[in-house]
């Protein structure tokens, strides 16, 4: 058992995984630091035009994207390194209600649901009375 420990600690693929997930744990705090700065940016845009900046989104999707990368593998769950030892993850942007024209492009309106008044039954025999039910 103890030799098992001792081949682990001088491998030198555990080693190395360990320094590129200590590299990939500062990748994670800059891309953190400018999603935040996307966000804050998106959020000035679509104040001030009503709409998202089509930029931002595809880069806000893709570093959303990489960071999922990322923390699949720090956490162990994948062995495919994220960029810069793969592709940079180019992730089509899906339908976004920011991206319309109008000023209240993510405001939703639907509708009213009329519902018509529906009598309420009360159930007269409730179980536990003294008259059997037949189910």
């Amino acid at each position: 058992m103890e030799e098992e420990i001792k081949q682990r600690l001088t491998s030198k693929d555990i080693w190395i995984r360990g320094l590129t997930m200590l590299f990939f744990g500062i990748a994670y705090s800059i891309a953190e630091l400018v999603i935040f700065l996307v966000a804050v940016f998106q959020f000035l845009t679509i104040l001030f035009t009503g709409r998202a900046n089509e930029k931002a989104l595809a880069l806000g999707n893709n570093l959303s994207t990489y960071v999922y990368q990322v923390f699949q593998f720090q956490t162990f769950n994948t062995e495919e390194r994220p960029f810069p030892f793969s592709d940079w993850p180019d992730e089509q942007v899906g339908e976004n209600a920011w991206s319309g024209d109008s000023v209240d492009a993510g405001v939703v309106e639907e509708d009213p649901v009329i519902v018509e008044d529906d009598p309420i039954i009360i159930d007269q025999d409730p179980p536990g009375s003294d008259e059997e039910r037949i189910e």
